[in-house]
Formats: C-alpha cells, structure tokens, sequence
C-alpha cells in the first residue's frame, strides 16, 4: 500500500470462515492479534497440534493492556458486541502497510444483540429491550464515501505482501532531537509530552534515558505496567547494546516509596496513572518528564494535560522554567494522512479542533449572540452528528475522563438526554443528563441494607447506601452527569443560562435535579451560585481527579425543598465531625466554602457550632485577658464552626483560612506565613480579634 498506509478490510461470516479468510491474509505477518467481547469461540479454533501459536487473542476488557504494543495484523470482531475503546486503543497499535479488519456476520448485523451493551444501560433496560443507535452510527461510518473499510469476498483474498523489518536503532526524527534537545538543555522542572499515537514517544524516551543514563545520571522510569513500554525498552537496549544494564523500571507505588531522588523520573502513560500517584511522584526528581497520548485511547487526554499541566505551573522551581510542553505531530508507525487514524478520530472524534473563533471573538467584545437551546437523546443524533462533534469536543476539554465509549453512553442509554445552548448552529455550552430514581420500594430496601446495587441512579443509591436516607429511593432525579462550556467562553454565565434552561424542561418531570463531582473550590462555587446544595461529601477520593466527590442537589417542588433542607443539615451536621476524622486533607477553601454556603440564624446551629453560656465566658477570658489558647481548644473549634456556619469567615482572607486551620488542629506555619503574621503571639492576636464578635 501506498505511503505506509495500513490496510482495512471488512471480514463476514461465521468465526471460523472469518478467520480463514483472516489468517490468508496475513500469511506474511507475525503472529496477528484477535480481539472480541467474548474471544473463547477463536480459542477454541485454535490448532494444539502447531508448534507456533498462529494467533492471539485478547477480549475488549484486556485492550487496555496493548498499548505501547505493536502489531502486524489485527482482527476485531463486533459480531456480538462492540467497544468503541477497544476499536480506538487497537487501531493504534498496527504498524504501517499492516491489517486492520473487522468481523461482521453474514446476516442482518444491527439488530442482533449485543452483549457489550449492558455495560451503559441503568437499571431495569436489558439490552434485548434498546435499540443501539450506535452501532447504527458506526455502520454508516463503515460504510461512508471516506471509510477506509473494504468488504472482500473469500474469493478474492490474497496474502498481503511481508512488512518491511523494524529497522534497529534508527536515527531520531528531527522532531524527536528537538525534543531530546530540549530535555538535555535541563531549563525545566517538569516536562509534558502529549501526542498522539504511532509518534515515536517511546522510542525517544527509550533513546533518551539511554543517554542520560550514559552522561553518568540516575534515571528512573515508570508506566502502568510493564506491558506498556515494550518498545521503550527495546529502544533503551539497543542504543545501550553491548551494556547489560537493565531498565530502571519501577511500579509507581515502589517510586513512592523508594527514598532515591533521582535526576530524571519519566512517567510514560501518565494518563493512566491517578493524579493524587502523579502528584506525589513528581516530587521524586529533579526533573520529571509526564509523556501520555492526546485524547481518545486512556479516556484523559486534553481535560488530563490542562488540569495537570495547571498544578506543574504553580509549583515553586529554581529552573528557568516550571515547566515545559513537548510534542511529536509526524507519525512513524504509520505513513502521513493515515486513511485509518483519519477515520478513527472522525469516528470517535479524538482529533481537538480549536474553538469557534467567531463565538470567542464575539464573547471576547462581550456581545453574547442570541441563544438557541437544543434537546437530543437516542436517535435524534443520527441526524445531527454535527453537534455530536461539537458536544464531544466540548467535554474533551473540560473532562479528564470522557473517553470513546461515552458516546455509545450518550447514543444508547434510554435514560440519557443532552441539553445544548447554541450560537449559529454551534454548541456553546452542554449538559448530559440521566434521569435516575424512582425505584420500587423493595429494592429500596435492598440498597440501603446493602444487598443490592443496581445499575445507575447513583444519587438515589447513594442517599440509601450511604447517607441512611430512607425515602430516596422513590423520588425522580435527573442528575448532570457533565457539564461543559467551549474553553474561550468560560465565566460568561452561559453554563449558568443553560442549568436555568434545564431547569425550565425538568419542571413536573422530576422532584430533584442533582450532580455529583471531583470537588474543587471553583466547580462547588459553581454550583451554590445556581442554588445546588451540597448532601453528601464521599469518604475517598477518587482515583483519577484525587478529589472527593461532592454530590449536590436542587429541588423542583415545594415537597423536595423541604427534604433538600432536611439532607443538607443532616450532611452539615456529620461534616462538622468528619472534617475532624476523615478529611484532615481537604483544602481549607473547600472547607469553608462548605461550611459558609448557608448562613444559619444562631438558633439553627448544629449542636457542634452552638455556644453555651460558659463557652461565651471562656472565650471572653481568652478575648479580652489572658486566658491560655491551649486551654480553650474545644471551644474555639466550637466558636470558629459557629462564625464559618453564620457567614462571617471569607475564604479568601487569609486570616480567616488561619483561624480554620488552627481550629481544626492542622498545621499553621504556611497559614500563618501567608497572613503575614510573625510569630505564636501575633497569631493568637488575630484570633482574639477575629472572635470579639462572638462577645456582642
């Protein structure tokens, strides 16, 4: 084939016709690759009597293991179900001029069903009972005027010609010298390098470990696995040759904790790795290099590089620069204007696009255009895939999780809708939502006893499983699942104008409309500004934002306004405790922002936050004599809830975030250093001055 380009053929039939017809096909490659949601039907197709495996197989849950793999031939089959991962992760793993095929039946294909399917579908659908409007979209792709698929008849297949041997220690790219150069020169504390997949990253961070481990450095690399950097230590060999010196290759936990601080630490697949993981390794280094694919196979991407990248840039450096972005563009694996990355980021919208100039410019002027808003669920996507390139590349930006397979999420779950606000055609901002609740009391029941935990209605099971709230069960939620404005247009009101929207539709259709999220001090300001009240603070944090989830709520009829008051004091009432107990690491601004959201009259304060007679006489003594701080501890833990609980402490004053963290028994050197304030004295004066009021 012409340029390097991969060949994709369109196989159909039963397994084992597809797979002679496959194996003829790649007669000159090395052992090809068999990927499908059940892969045991190939297995059992397998020869015992040949010395040599003709081909392996792996099912759509171990895809994520291939990657940084390399692969001549590869066969998806989606006869009995599909992933769109598995799709976007394996077609970045074969080589130029190699096979990529998929497997259909002979049949009619779209209504069989899928096995895959149950993965997306909430409690009570059953993949017999939905119509998956994705595999219809797919097929059309398949089958699209740019579509690099061919369908062949047995007849006509032909093995295709022997593949170029990999040469050996090939010379670097100019691009990749460039990069090499960069980390070489040493100005940065950190480096990021994104790319897409088949640029080489491996091969130049092979390359370059190499060299520095050469000049005489301590090196260091770590990955998910070690499957993932095969072709990062063939590279490291080669340019090493004759040395026998292994990999420094450690598992990111045994990084942690291993006491060497290294010269250079690189995090291949970063992505993949917790961010609370990232955060601790890359004070592990003098230099650190965090290298991860651009969106689409790991599910981060974008929403990965832009939060991460942040918290890199704030960090204190001696270095002429904190940090540094590289990039690779060119592939190698693969020829230029690849018909098969083309159709793959066409497909699954993986490629970015730059944000609508013609809405930020207007934005910029302030002059917001009038708005249209949009509803779509199922089907309707099929006529409007426009928007559906829109929608995808509105939540790549904002999320660091949305990944190929939320959009057979978003086009075959009967529970999900999406609301769009839209500027001359274009998406501005969008919202996913999933209406959730409305279960049977029996299976209430069951959730909150923890016998049962049915697919979906995360709020409801949530309330039940964890918060103990017995009636949650049978109220209706519709909860947004993701919320997202285009980058450019960010903090003008627009998400704000589509939550009233939302708000507007959900009337008589729901009792609750609801979110849970990685809590940040930016995105809960979000939500209390459109009226969201927080009920429930989750216990540990999530893997990949290293946040705790904060889930929030906003009633729709006066029934649920009564309730939503009654969880929020409950939940305020067990934060004051658990801030004691279990979030000793939760940001201080978080901490009051929670804690300020809703300015209680004395008479409604929690036990915690009330201050009896000789409280008020205690504090008094500390205030206006000379009372021990030591010695009125518990009280000032009392009186500090009780001005944060009525609304007098700001977050953002730095005096304010010094009496929390005193109060709460952290460590107050930062805090203290921050208010400007010299010594133990001259913090407890502020304290002094800060709980006069409470005297009044």
């Amino acid at each position: 084939m012409s340029d390097n380009h991969r060949h994709c053929f369109v196989l159909k039939g039963s397994p084992c016709e597809v797979l002679s017809d496959f194996l003829r096909l790649c007669e000159n490659f090395s052992t090809p690759l068999i990927a499908a949601h059940d892969v045991s039907q190939y297995d059992e197709l397998l020869v015992p009597s040949l010395k040599t495996k003709q081909f392996k197989t792996c099912s759509f849950k171990q895809t994520r293991q291939e990657l940084g793999s390399n692969h001549d031939a590869i066969l998806v089959d989606l006869t009995h179900g599909v992933s769109a991962s598995a799709l976007a992760i394996l077609a970045g793993t074969v080589r130029g001029s190699g096979l990529f095929a998929i497997a259909l039946p002979d049949g009619d294909w779209l209504p069989m069903a899928d096995q895959d399917l149950s993965r997306y579908l909430p409690w009570p659908y059953e993949p017999e009972q939905v119509t998956s409007h994705f595999k219809h979209y797919l097929f059309n792709r398949l089958q699209a005027d740019h579509s690099p698929f061919h369908t062949v008849r047995s007849s006509d297949i032909r093995a295709l010609p022997k593949l170029k041997p990999i040469e050996p220690n090939a010379p670097l790219t100019q691009e990749q010298a460039n990069a090499q150069s960069c980390l070489f020169q040493q100005l940065a504390k950190f480096y990021v390098l994104i790319a897409p997949r088949g640029r080489g990253k491996s091969t130049l961070l092979g390359d370059t470990l190499a060299k520095l481990l050469k000049a005489g450095k301590r090196v260091a690399i770590t990955a998910p696995n070690q499957d993932a950097i095969v072709s990062l230590k063939a590279r490291f060999e080669q340019v090493l040759d004759q040395d026998k010196t292994t990999l420094p290759f450690f598992a990111p936990d045994a990084l942690i904790s291993d006491p060497t601080h290294w010269d250079f630490l690189f995090v291949d697949e970063a992505s993949m790795i917790p961010l609370p993981l990232l955060m601790a390794l890359n004070k592990k280094a003098e230099h650190c290099l965090f290298s991860t694919t651009d969106y689409g196979y790991e599910g981060a991407g974008k929403g990965f590089g832009i939060r991460f990248c942040r918290h890199l840039e704030s960090q204190k450096t001696n270095k002429a620069l904190a940090l540094q972005p590289l990039t690779l563009s060119q592939p190698i694996r693969w020829g230029g204007n690849d018909p098969l990355e083309n159709w793959i980021n066409d497909c699954f919208f993986l490629a970015t696009s730059e944000p609508n100039a013609e809405i930020s410019d207007s934005v910029d002027r302030g002059i917001i255009k009038p708005t249209e808003f949009k509803q779509l669920t199922g089907a309707d996507w099929l006529e409007n895939t426009n928007l559906l390139a829109d929608t995808f590349q509105l939540l790549v930006s904002a999320h660091y999780q949305t990944s190929p397979d939320n959009l057979r999420w978003v086009l075959d779950d009967p529970s999900v809708s999406t609301h769009l606000s839209l500027s001359d055609g274009k998406a501005q901002s969008v919202a996913i939502i999933t209406e959730e609740g409305n279960l049977p009391g029996s299976l209430s029941q069951d959730v909150m006893q923890g016998k049962r935990r049915p697919r979906g209605h995360l709020v409801a099971q949530s309330l039940l499983a964890h918060e103990g709230v017995e009636n949650a069960g049978q109220y209706r939620y519709w909860r947004i699942s993701r919320i997202a404005t285009e980058p450019n247009q960010q903090n003008k009101g627009l998400a704000s104008q589509l939550l009233t929207h939302i708000e507007t539709a959900a009337n008589d259709h729901c009792d609750f409309l609801c979110t849970s999220f990685a809590a940040a001090f930016d995105v809960v300001s979000f939500w209390l500004k459109n009226d969201y009240l927080p009920v429930r603070l989750g216990t540990s944090k999530d893997q990949a934002s290293g946040s705790y989830s904060l889930m929030m709520v906003k009633p729709m009829t006066e029934r649920a306004a009564l309730l939503a008051n009654e969880w929020q004091n409950r939940f305020v009432e067990q934060f004051l405790l658990n801030l004691l107990l279990q979030y000793s690491d939760l940001p201080t601004d978080l901490v009051m922002l929670i804690l300020g959201q809703k300015h209680y009259q004395q008479e409604e304060l929690p036990a915690l936050a009330k201050l009896s007679h000789k409280d008020q006489q205690d504090i008094e003594l500390f205030v206006e004599h000379h009372r021990q701080f030591d010695s009125i501890r518990a009280v000032f833990l009392k009186a500090t809830l009780s001005l944060a609980l009525t609304g007098q402490l700001r977050s953002n004053d730095p005096t304010h975030q010094l009496l929390i963290e005193a109060a709460l028994g952290r460590d107050t050197e930062q805090a203290r250093q921050k208010a400007q304030l010299s010594g133990k004295k001259a913090m407890h004066q502020t304290f002094k001055r800060l709980l006069a009021p409470l005297l009044k």
